[in-house]
């Protein structure tokens, strides 16, 4: 398996020395960039593409990537990649997990950004998640028990939505149209709702060179 994996990363490091362009990575819930795995990762696409790679933080690393809702997170971000003058020229994007959702969201919804070339997406969940994932904040059992119960039982309520970040992608199949009057981040990238779909969004997202799944 570790072999399969080291050529699936080459594969990608390949991808970005061919178009001599800088990356970013984005991270997954329970996870910051300082944490080994995603520091090593970013060093090792960088070691062997000969691109520059930045993991690009969202907040409060950890917490936020729970508590800040996936809109935010995107905001947040697009103003990051606006603000670097290495990105100026354009780059690609590395994500994993729920990162994804928020490199689909800076590709789709970043307005007056640098281009992005290439999208190598590592286990996203772009079609939601049917069940909520329980909460792992390390350090903090009092909270997750609260993020847990509002994730179960009222995941399409306003304030969970403002304030959980998975519950943005749940995306229950036996109540679509709750899912599609609910929750405000899924089926806006998606474009799922009928009334509301933007060929903007569409445009962005196929103009990319390369999408890797």
């Amino acid at each position: 398996m570790v072999e399969i994996c080291s050529k699936c990363y080459l594969s990608f490091a390949y991808r970005f020395s061919f178009c001599e362009v800088p990356f970013v990575m984005l991270h997954g819930i329970s996870a910051e960039c300082s944490d080994e795995t995603n520091s090593d990762f970013t060093r090792f696409l960088t070691d062997h593409s000969g691109s520059q790679g930045f993991c690009l933080e969202i907040g409060n690393g950890i917490i936020d990537s729970w508590l800040k809702p996936l809109t935010e997170q995107v905001e947040i971000v697009c103003e990051k990649v606006k603000q670097m003058d290495v990105l100026r020229e354009g780059y690609n994007i590395v994500a994993r997990s729920q990162g994804n959702l928020v490199a689909r969201g800076l590709i789709e919804f970043c307005d007056d950004g640098p281009k992005v070339y290439n999208y190598v997406s590592l286990a996203g969940p772009h079609a939601g998640i049917s069940s909520v994932p329980f909460c792992n904040i390390t350090g903090n059992g009092a909270l997750c028990d609260v993020v847990d119960k509002l994730l179960q039982q009222a995941v399409y309520s306003e304030f969970v939505q403002d304030h959980l970040a998975p519950s943005g992608y749940v995306k229950n199949p036996t109540d679509i149209a709750e899912y599609v009057k609910g929750s405000k981040y899924l089926p806006k990238l998606n474009n799922e709702i009928p009334s509301q779909r933007n060929a903007t969004y569409k445009d962005r997202f196929t103009s990319l060179q390369n999408l890797v799944l």
